[in-house]
């Protein structure tokens, strides 16, 4: 009776679909079994709808394609809800597909139902009922929907969409190949090149500036000889040698947050020709968020023009920095209209992707005296933050130092939100490594760390996630996945006992600090690994993570490398390394 669900399977791996993840239930009987049957499909079915839905985020991210969620009715697509969240809001590709019952058992009284039209509302690029379709269009209709839904969801701004499907019974439909075949014809998404300003290979991931020296050009951008880049979140790992360029031609320090990726190892990448190429690392800046703690740095630091690529930076204290500037020339380069920028300052809104910006506007710069400033306070961040590989005890910091240095070249690391990103963007330097570092930066909530890792884990290579403890228990579920379908993952969790971040911001100090903010809750993290059959190591010097690190990149499954931190002495840290020397002479 349902087999239409076939030819809306069938489109879906038409259209370049590879991956749907599953949780168990009645009424999405047929979409699961037709999922599983085709062919073309890597399935994983997970208990935990919230669990599924943060592992899909994960797939969508690792291997850049929409993921197919399924549920059935009920409660069960509201656990959907927080990574449909963070989908929304970092642009990552869901097709949402919740079986309902038919609309003859709604308000009826009847078991597992509940209102699932637009129970997403605006948190969706897209929403469709799938009704029965007509005799003439049984298998034709169901394609349409697919297309809608996959083109919406790959969209200027991409995201999740959400197909609800009233299901009659019986549910379980008949696995006939024929049904698979049904309805098909030709149906093809394109998007062009920009090839006369852009020469874009999508397959080595390199862009070339072609700088036209245009008018346009001249009399935009090169009218401004102190340019700041801000890259953040949200900019594809092939964005970052457009980026690169850019800047080397700018002469313009890039603010490189971690997850902008631009911070990995790039000595040189394509300029004016495919035969030559130019030295960027000059460019990036990495420790910033260490010595502008030194408010006096700021005017001294003034440009004329910043540039926004992708998300507004982790670091606060950036923030703070522009919105303490006046009369700067601020631009956001986005594909989107969204604004990314909390500070208020912008300027300009430049609709555009970064590869079409930085072809169209790239002009030579032969003024590097503001990139020497950067330069110089880089130079004194590293030297400063370099000795946290010193600490004696057990740090954060010195985790992620030793991280970088014995990391494989072809890694993936997953970083979970609160005090992990900030403690990323301190101390993963630029230029010390190729992995490439994700997070959910959409709406920065601190669940699903583990099930997007291990989604991320699923394109086979090394992963590792850099977690702490409340994070980790917030999606200690997501570990029995990783058993059921033989995933790998590394995780580093740092135990302080609690919400670390809470020690830095005013709440520390007051009434009922510790009750209502640190939330200790003096769990044995072994025993988690025990009953999800990880494997485990707990650490009592830092002297001992390099060698646990090489022992584990040889093991398969999950492996826990248990961290204990104390939460004062890491707060003292953080204040030690804000306190970088730095000659003001040099820049004035």
């Amino acid at each position: 009776m349902n087999e239409y669900i076939a030819a809306l399977v069938d489109e879906f791996y038409q259209l370049g679909v590879r991956h749907a993840v599953f949780s168990p239930g009645s009424r999405s009987t047929t979409m699961a079994m037709l999922f599983t049957e085709h062919e073309g499909f890597e399935t994983y079915m997970n208990i935990d709808e919230r669990s599924a839905s943060f592992m899909a985020l994960g797939i969508a991210k690792a291997h850049k394609e929409p993921t197919v969620l399924v549920c059935t009715s009920g409660s069960a697509v509201a656990h959907y809800l927080p990574a449909i969240l963070e989908a929304q809001y970092s642009g990552v590709p869901l097709i949402v597909l919740s079986a309902d019952r038919p609309h003859t058992l709604l308000h009826v009284g009847a078991p597992q139902t509940v209102d699932q039209q637009k129970v997403f509302g605006a948190t969706v690029n897209y929403y469709e009922e799938l009704a029965v379709p007509q005799e003439d269009h049984y298998y034709t209709y169901p394609r349409q929907v697919a297309r809608k839904a996959y083109m919406k969801a790959m969209d200027t701004k991409k995201g999740p969409v959400h197909i609800n499907v009233p299901l009659f019974e019986p549910l379980v439909p008949e696995l006939d190949s024929k049904h698979f075949e049904a309805g098909r014809s030709p149906f093809n998404v394109v998007k062009p090149h920009y090839s006369s300003g852009c020469n874009y290979d999508n397959t080595s991931g390199r862009s070339h500036v072609n700088n036209t020296g245009s008018s346009k050009n001249d009399s935009f951008l090169a009218k401004y000889k102190n340019i700041l880049i801000l890259a953040g979140p949200q900019i594809d790992v092939v964005e970052a040698n457009s980026i690169l360029s850019f800047a080397t031609m700018l002469q313009a320090p890039i603010l490189a947050d971690p997850l902008s990726n631009v911070r990995r190892c790039h000595n040189s990448v394509g300029s004016h020709s495919d035969k030559e190429c130019i030295d960027t690392s000059k460019v990036i800046i990495s420790t910033y968020d260490a010595f502008l703690a030194d408010k006096e740095l700021w005017p001294l630091l003034k440009p004329d023009c910043v540039i926004q690529f992708g998300q507004i930076v982790v670091s606060k204290r950036v923030q703070q920095m522009l919105a303490s500037w006046d009369n700067v020339e601020y631009i956001e380069v986005n594909p989107t209209m969204d604004s990314m920028n909390p500070t208020g300052k912008t300027t300009m809104h430049m609709q555009a992707s970064i590869d079409v910006f930085t072809n169209l506007y790239g002009v030579k710069n032969d003024s590097t005296a503001y990139l020497g400033k950067w330069q110089h306070l880089e130079t004194a961040g590293k030297q400063q933050l370099g000795t946290a590989i010193e600490e004696p005890s057990c740090f954060e910091g010195r985790t992620i130092r030793e991280l970088q240095q014995h990391i494989s070249s072809n890694a993936q690391v997953l970083v979970a939100n609160s005090m992990s990103i900030r403690d990323f963007d301190y101390f993963w330097f630029s230029g010390e490594s190729t992995a490439v570092l994700y997070g959910n930066r959409g709406v920065n909530g601190i669940d699903g760390t583990i099930s997007t890792a291990l989604g991320l884990a699923t394109n086979g290579l090394p992963t590792y996630l850099v977690t702490g403890d409340l994070s980790f228990f917030h999606d200690v579920n997501g570990l029995a996945v990783a058993k059921t379908h033989d995933l790998n993952l590394t995780i580093i969790l740092h135990n302080n006992d609690g919400g670390g971040i809470f020690e830095y911001l005013p709440q520390k100090g007051t009434k009922h600090f510790d009750y209502l903010f640190s939330t200790s809750q003096g769990l044995d993290y072994s025993g988690a690994a025990k009953l999800y059959g990880c494997g485990y190591t707990k650490i009592t010097s830092p002297d001992e993570l390099s060698a646990v690190l090489a022992n584990v990149s040889s093991e398969t499954g999950v492996h826990i490398i248990e961290i204990p931190t104390n939460r004062e002495y890491s707060r003292q840290l953080h204040k030690k390394y804000t306190k970088v020397s730095v000659d003001m002479e040099a820049l004035l």
